[in-house]
């Protein structure tokens, strides 16, 4: 695992009777919570939501080790895109939703990594002071700006988060190793067109390469995703 240090500068008068998590949150309210705002997120730290006229929500979270202490943080940067249909099946198998919709609910989920992490390594960033905050936190915003924003606001159309899924990429999910995952998502988002070969052929190979002790909730995945593509028939 890879973590992001900042040298720690000189400390400020009183700095060291602040925790990390409380320095970390308030640079987090100053730089993103501005950010998330422009690109219409709503929240507050380390939780920013938007949601669409279809009922498809975009959550960025900043997730804080749970190994963390009062002198020293790892976190990291989530995304998350739930579109309606595939909330409304998890309503279907699971309840209601949280009144706050975690990033875990997600189709589509995928990490953001600090600036120094090679590649195929899982980067955190590190906060061991109050005063590294906002280098941190610089850093978030920039990986944020580069590539969070503009991914969740490109996956909240429609359109978009099809082709990422017929693309067989759901961040974490990938097709080569989730097939059967990746065409129950596929399936989701074209049953609001209404029955069609294409949703056949997402259903037939769900079936086809599911497992035994899978099979009961595919057979009632399938029947479900038929049964609201047929109320959206044209």
């Amino acid at each position: 695992m890879s973590v992001m240090r900042f040298r720690r500068p000189r400390t400020s008068a009183g700095g060291d009777t602040v925790t990390v998590q409380v320095a970390l949150r308030s640079a987090l309210r100053e730089v993103i919570g501005p950010a998330a705002r422009a690109h219409e997120f709503k929240g507050s730290a380390p939780n920013w939501r938007k949601v669409s006229d279809r009922g498809d929500w975009a959550i960025v979270n900043v997730q804080s080790s749970r190994y963390s202490s009062a002198e020293s943080l790892r976190c990291v940067v989530n995304l998350s895109l739930a579109p309606e249909p595939w909330l409304a099946w998890t309503v279907a198998t699971r309840g209601p939703l949280p009144k706050q919709l975690p990033e875990s609910y997600g189709m589509y989920r995928k990490r953001l990594l600090p600036t120094v992490t090679p590649s195929g390594v899982d980067g955190w960033w590190e906060v061991n002071h109050p005063d590294e905050a906002p280098g941190v936190v610089a850093d978030i915003a920039r990986q944020l700006g580069e590539t969070g924003w503009p991914t969740l606001e490109r996956l909240l159309d429609r359109q978009s988060m099809l082709d990422q899924v017929r693309a067989g990429d759901l961040g974490f999910v990938q097709r080569e190793h989730h097939g059967v995952l990746v065409a129950w998502a596929h399936a989701l988002l074209v049953s609001d067109h209404g029955p069609s070969d294409e949703l056949d052929e997402q259903l037939a190979y769900a079936l086809q390469h599911t497992t035994d002790s899978q099979r009961e909730d595919d057979l009632r995945f399938d029947a479900w995703v038929r049964r609201r593509a047929e109320s959206a028939r044209p």
